[in-house]
């Protein structure tokens, strides 16, 4: 088999034995940001998977190493990587001898991922090398030739707030697996991130893919230090007004009137600021996100003091216990900037409290990367009929991490939110129940059960809630029909 020819090589040449094929040195060079450089190299080969020969991680700038490799005649690919989406920054890879298709040394221009592709011997290469072979697409990839559908764009949309129309942009990924009437989730970049960078890195494609659901990547506006950002009232920013909560209602109503998607499964996670922002929404749009999950995200005081959410929503916190720009202890006194804001577990506490939740109990989850210096703890609050839920996973070591990305991988982020999302319960009924006798006028709009899911009027021998059209709620228990 040509795996055991290269793997025998490849021993032969660590104990000093002659090479039978042609023996290749790949010099990596790193530059600024070295540690984000990667690359895997792979052979071609026909009818099969291809085969992983040599790779690299930088570690640190301005380094030079080399591998010396034994390849046989045939056809290999490099696949390059940068994790941070903005190409190697001057590193380049380089090889001797000099190899058709590989005649000059290459670096990543830009973007998180590309190809090399070259061939050892004679004879023709037609390598496949899927990705999105856009130039002016976000997710461009170098040296594809394959086109794979992947490719994505910035969308503009326009809408309006108090007569005045506004332009903002967007990402928005719908796959082709997706059913009909499929759920929405809503991932929000950080500060001075963006929609793209979060796209990429957060992997939310790939499972919109694999789960069948859409996704969308709203862009966030620019405050005056030039900086992208979502308005969740930070204290350097008193002089910004924009109402971001406005733009995403408004966003996914066009969304919801031009796809087809599941207007009761609406989700949000973000990163940082991105997840500060999920906070608010379960604050002031939970009649229409039937869940959160913020990552690195706390909640500002002003918004805990004045959250009066219309009805209870599902919430998950993934945060580390050392991150040093959203502490898990929170910042009470303002000392860094933002404005206070409450800790981890005191944002918790406050939703239980507010969501009428009981502790259901904390366990840890297996350390399967025992190099990435962090643990996972998982609490979990509820109640009887186990809804909402509310569920902290506290990274102790990790930093201002989005897990699975980078800093703790025992656990992936994105997959915990939608594994979160896709479990929870309709939760859109009106947080707080007066008992009310209606007037003579008032007629019932809906009926739910204690699940919140729509039942008959005249369900017998159950504990209901009615909706009625002079804007109040009550709790009916009927004994017959």
């Amino acid at each position: 088999m040509k795996w055991l020819h290269v793997l025998f090589c490849c021993v032969s040449l660590q104990t000093f034995a002659q090479c039978e094929f042609t023996e290749v040195s790949i010099e990596t060079s790193t530059a600024q940001w070295g540690d984000e450089m990667s690359w895997e190299l792979f052979q071609a080969l026909d009818g099969s998977e291809p085969l992983l020969i040599a790779s690299f991680q930088g570690e640190s700038n301005w380094t030079t190493s080399s591998q010396v490799l034994c390849l046989e005649d045939g056809c290999y690919f490099f696949a390059a990587s940068d994790s941070w989406g903005d190409g190697w920054n001057g590193g380049e890879i380089s090889s001797s001898p000099l190899l058709e298709g590989f005649l000059d040394s290459f670096t990543l221009d830009d973007g998180y991922a590309g190809y090399l592709a070259f061939q050892v011997g004679e004879g023709a290469c037609d390598t496949s090398l899927p990705g999105c072979t856009e130039p002016g697409a976000l997710n461009f990839v170098q040296g594809a030739n394959t086109d794979d559908g992947s490719c994505v764009f910035f969308e503009t949309f326009e809408y309006t707030v108090n007569s005045e129309v506004l332009e903002r942009q967007y990402i928005y990924y719908h796959p082709e697996s997706a059913p009909a009437e499929c759920p929405l989730v809503f991932v929000f970049h950080g500060y001075t991130g963006s929609a793209d960078d979060i796209m990429q890195y957060s992997g939310f494609n790939a499972l919109a893919e694999e789960f069948g659901f859409a996704v969308c990547y709203p862009q966030g506006t620019t405050d005056s230090f030039g900086n992208a950002f979502f308005n969740v009232g930070y204290d350097f920013q008193f002089n910004e007004n924009v109402d971001d909560v406005a733009f995403t209602l408004a966003l996914n109503d066009y969304l919801q009137a031009n796809y087809a998607l599941d207007e009761t499964a609406v989700y949000g996670t973000g990163m940082s600021n991105g997840g500060d922002f999920c906070y608010l929404l379960a604050c002031q749009a939970s009649d229409v996100f039937q869940a959160v999950a913020p990552v690195a995200g706390m909640i500002m005081q002003d918004i805990m003091d004045a959250c009066t959410p219309y009805s209870t929503t599902n919430i998950l916190e993934i945060h580390g216990t050392e991150d040093d720009v959203t502490y898990y202890d929170g910042d009470p006194t303002n000392q860094d900037g933002w404005g206070a804001y409450p800790s981890i577990p005191e944002t918790m506490d406050f939703f239980a409290d507010l969501f009428q939740l009981g502790n259901l109990g904390t366990g840890p989850l297996p350390n399967t990367d025992a190099t990435d210096g962090s643990e996972v703890e998982v609490t979990n609050w509820s109640n009887i009929s186990a809804c909402p839920r509310l569920t902290l996973y506290k990274v102790d070591g990790g930093g201002h991490d989005w897990p699975g990305a980078w800093g703790n991988m025992d656990i992936d982020a994105s997959l915990v939110a939608w594994e979160f999302f896709e479990s929870t319960c309709n939760t859109n009924l009106p947080l707080s129940i007066e008992p009310a006798l209606p007037s003579a006028e008032s007629i019932v709009q809906g009926t739910w059960d204690m699940l919140g899911r729509p039942c008959p009027a005249n369900a017998a021998g159950q504990l209901v809630i009615e909706r009625l059209s002079n804007g109040q709620v009550r709790k009916v228990f009927r004994a017959v029909e």
